[in-house]
């Protein structure tokens, strides 16, 4: 692309974003006719697709300039393409990046080389100034000021008796490449009719197979019983080999086909004269479809598959009570029926799934104590029970269960060092132990069984580089590390070390943006690496990354606002690190307008019983920011009303809350928040020391 990065940037409107995806996805998929590959135009040789596409996926702060990226990415542009529309004209951005592109490539002509498509919805106003932003219509000076010359735009039309999308396609392509748009068409138009002749031809073919079967089913019931046994046989395949082949790949689209073709095979029978292993199946491909949708962020869809999933086992099981593989069944469709439950924080319904399927991971053990698949079973229902435990504050248990499941994991690994399955299976095991163990102010412990684990990844990347599941890992791991060290006071180490995990989780998240476990973790490195440049006092750095990362936590809540723990790991912190970082540019009018905001959504789930230890911070969070302002009497009654709501006996996060608040007097207790240095027992970084060390800047 003679130099450039990216053969164009998108510029649109977030009001337009569906034309901007549609635009995106069908300019970088699009294959130019291979007649005109390498032709010479006045761009070059043509190529046979046009490269990587910019369009920005995140929303744009309210207030400042272009982020540094969005500026990089207009000078790595060789044409720019404006969704030209009566939003765009509304649009600081738009206009903006227009502007940009026009001054950095002004020596090259880079006016002539900015494109416009006008949107579906756009309307029927006439005349470019209700489509155009001014620094489409006009040209510009040195300076970037706009002059009173009109330029003209070269717009492509998607609205209602206009070009239509394949046109308008093709216009854009024609433009991007320098290919006449008549040669364009025609080679175009040549491709499609050849394609037509081959689906034709591939549907002929499919009918002649197709009479063939019939005729074979007529012959006799054994012929078409031996077919559908090989189609049993090829289902079975995809839902094991492949499915085992495809997942350390990590892409979706792939498994989800899988899971899907497999559900289509199966919805063209009657489920009634299913068999026991074909209903086995269609459990298995539900369960594939319900951890797909779960990783692209649908928590309901993939219940509603899981709970499908579960009357069919169910079913299987009270057919055979006694059979090890009907509960090995069963006991899967429970645990993803509880897993759904946890994500969602409704923690009783999960406990009740985990216990059923801790109940049955017993029974398996029992019926054939030698069998690893069973022990890996029990290991799964301790791991799972230990995670609840952890999140509802019951750390004795949960170091329990954990230490228990690792004792497995460490059995089943030891006969298969080679099998890369197992091995992250007992890296898991090392990570929650990890966890509990911090819970309980074990650090150095735990810090041992996070380098244990690590180096489980670093050997299975070792052996295959390309592991995606390795280096998700690898990558949450040396977050967790770098949180004990902040616990233990060690921010320098620590920021370093979150530096690497956010190089490496994004990188990954890049591979594939639809796996949502993948952005999540991104999510939850952001917020913890934010954490430490604040704990640093690195305000700027800490401003620079906050903006995208609270862009990217309201997006994934936009794409399941039932999932609770993106609202409480990602949103909230952020939330109130916003409020710190205005205290810290000593902003204090935003920082209260935010402060009242965060405590009005607060007051609102407090009145509905919810939340009482976030509320209890936002209170905590009030009375510091008085402190700061030297209101001593609003101070002391705020804290006591944090004090007051986190009741007699907190665990956990509300323990440590309350530790902070009990020392000394509430009108001293905020200076010495703000200047401690947490203890082991203590969470380090929690929003009264946050706000604390930003309102005495």
């Amino acid at each position: 692309q003679d130099g450039f990065r990216y053969r164009a940037f998108i510029s649109y409107s977030h009001a337009d974003k569906a034309t901007a995806v549609w635009l995106h996805r069908a300019l970088e998929s699009y294959r130019l006719p291979r007649p005109l590959v390498g032709s010479q135009t006045a761009l070059g040789p043509v190529p046979g697709r046009l490269g990587r596409i910019f369009r920005d996926r995140e929303e744009l702060a309210a207030v400042g300039d272009l982020s540094a990226e969005l500026t990089a990415a207009l000078a790595d542009s060789r044409f720019l393409i404006v969704i030209a529309s009566p939003n765009a004209v509304q649009s600081h951005w738009v206009n903006e990046e227009i502007r940009q592109f026009k001054l950095v490539h002004a020596a090259s002509g880079g006016a002539t080389r900015v494109l416009a498509l006008i949107p579906p919805d756009a309307g029927s106003a006439p005349g470019g100034a209700a489509f155009f932003p001014p620094a489409l219509r006009h040209k510009l000076g040195p300076g970037g000021e706009l002059l009173p010359d009109l330029a003209e735009p070269i717009a492509a039309d998607l609205r209602p008796g206009a070009d239509g999308r394949r046109m308008v396609l093709l216009k854009l392509v024609a433009a991007l490449t320098g290919v006449r748009l008549d040669d364009l068409t025609q080679r175009d138009q040549a491709r499609r009719q050849r394609r037509l002749l081959v689906f034709a031809g591939a549907a002929l073919l499919l009918a002649g197979v197709m009479a063939v079967l019939a005729v074979l089913a007529v012959r006799g019931q054994a012929e078409a019983e031996r077919q559908r046994a090989q189609s049993d046989g090829l289902v079975e395949f995809m839902l094991t080999d492949l499915r085992r082949k495809l997942e350390p790949v990590g892409r979706l689209d792939v498994l989800d086909a899988v899971g899907q073709k497999a559900l289509a095979y199966y919805s063209a029978q009657k489920l009634a004269t299913l068999k026991a292993d074909a209903l086995g199946r269609r459990a298995r491909a539900l369960h594939l479809v319900g951890e797909v949708r779960d990783l692209r962020g649908d928590s309901a869809g993939a219940l509603r598959a899981f709970t499908e999933a579960a009357g069919s086992t169910a079913e299987l099981l009270a057919r055979a009570p006694d059979d090890p593989d009907q509960m090995f069944d069963h006991a899967q469709s429970v645990y993803w029926v509880g897993y759904v439950a946890w994500q969602r924080q409704e923690f009783a319904k999960a406990e009740a799934r985990f216990r059923d399927y801790d109940r049955l991971a017993a029974a398996l053990v029992a019926s054939d104590p030698g069998n690893p698949r069973w022990q890996q079973e029990q290991s799964y229902a301790h791991s799972n029970l230990g995670t609840l435990h952890l999140e509802t504050g019951r750390y004795p248990e949960a170091v329990e269960r954990f230490r228990r499941a690792l004792q497995i994991e460490q059995r089943l690994a030891a006969g298969r060092p080679d099998d890369a399955e197992q091995q992250w299976q007992l890296a898991q095991s090392h990570a929650w132990l990890a966890k509990a163990l911090t819970a309980t102010s074990a650090l150095s412990a735990a810090m041992r069984q996070s380098e244990r684990e690590l180096a489980i990844y670093d050997a299975m990347l070792a052996r295959d580089g390309g592991d995606a599941k390795a280096r998700a890992g690898r990558a949450v791991t040396l977050s967790y590390i770098a949180h004990n060290l902040m616990l233990q006071g060690q921010y320098g180490q620590a920021s370093s070390l979150y530096d690497r995990a956010h190089r490496e989780i994004t990188a990954l998240t890049r591979t594939d943006p639809a796996n949502q476990f993948w952005q999540e973790s991104a999510l939850l490195i952001d917020v913890s690496r934010i954490h430490t440049m604040m704990m640093n006092r690195q305000w700027q750095a800490a401003a620079q990354a906050h903006q995208p990362a609270l862009a990217k936590a309201r997006a994934m809540l936009r794409l399941d606002p039932s999932m609770a723990i993106w609202r409480r790991d990602g949103l909230v912190p952020l939330r109130w690190m916003e409020i710190a970082l205005r205290f810290a540019d000593r902003d204090r009018a935003t920082a209260r307008r935010l402060m009242a905001d965060f405590h009005r959504d607060f007051a609102s789930q407090r009145r509905r019983g919810e939340n009482g230890g976030e509320w209890a911070m936002v209170l905590a969070m009030e009375g510091l920011a008085a402190q700061a302002d030297g209101n001593a009497a609003a101070a002391e009654r705020l804290l006591a009303s944090a004090m007051q709501a986190l009741g007699p006996s907190p665990t956990g996060w509300n323990a440590a809350m309350k530790q902070y608040l009990a020392r000394g007097t509430p009108a001293s207790a905020p200076a010495g928040m703000a200047q401690a240095t947490p203890g082991p027992s203590e969470i380090g970084y929690d929003p009264a020391i946050i706000i604390g060390v930003a309102g005495q800047r």
